[in-house]
């Protein structure tokens, strides 16, 4: 329990320091000069907005295919249920 414990307040830690770290990388950069020394500590600005469009589209996509291949296995049921019905009145 206390392992279970440890590991929420790590991730808890993680998620906040990677969001402040992420807002400070989209709203400071913002507002300071090409050049200055604080730049250094974070990638070019346009990553800030292509890194979670791209995990949206990741995420969007996967669903998207989860569901189609819900819908498919459902028809698919069905075929194979009027097929065998079909069957069973031929013989």
């Amino acid at each position: 329990m206390v392992a279970t414990a440890l590991a929420g307040n790590l991730v808890l830690v993680a998620a906040c320091a990677l969001y402040a770290y992420y807002t400070a990388w989209v709203l400071v950069t913002s507002f300071v000069e090409e050049g200055q020394p604080i730049l250094r500590l974070f990638p070019p600005r346009h990553f800030a907005i292509a890194a979670p469009v791209l995990a949206g589209v990741v995420l969007f996509g996967v669903t998207l295919c989860t569901l189609g291949g819900f819908i498919v296995s459902s028809e698919l049921g069905k075929l194979r249920q009027q097929w065998a019905e079909a069957k069973a009145k031929a013989a």
